[in-house]
């Protein structure tokens, strides 16, 4: 949202108002958090599997993400920007 008022101080000065926001409201802007390595999770569960072939024992686990594509963070809260600008 952006709001503006000129004043005119006589015929060669004018003077502009401005007020400028972002998220004015204030409302929660969730996002999912994407790295560079994917999804980021800060907290999962590790599930054990083992896998047997023949008599070799081959012991792995894997992580499962609690919160996998789910909101875990926001963007900016509100913003507001005032300027004052003098043209001649």
């Amino acid at each position: 949202m952006r709001l503006t008022r000129r004043l005119y101080a006589g015929d060669r000065m004018k003077l502009e108002l401005m007020a400028e926001s972002f998220n004015f409201l204030n409302r929660d802007n969730r996002r999912v958090q994407i790295t560079q390595v994917g999804f980021q999770s800060n907290s999962a569960q590790f599930v054990q599997t083992d896998k047997t072939i023949g008599i070799n024992i081959f012991p792995a686990q894997y992580r499962v993400p609690s919160s996998f594509l789910r909101a875990t963070d926001a963007y900016a809260p509100r913003q507001i920007q005032l300027a004052l600008k003098l043209i001649f």
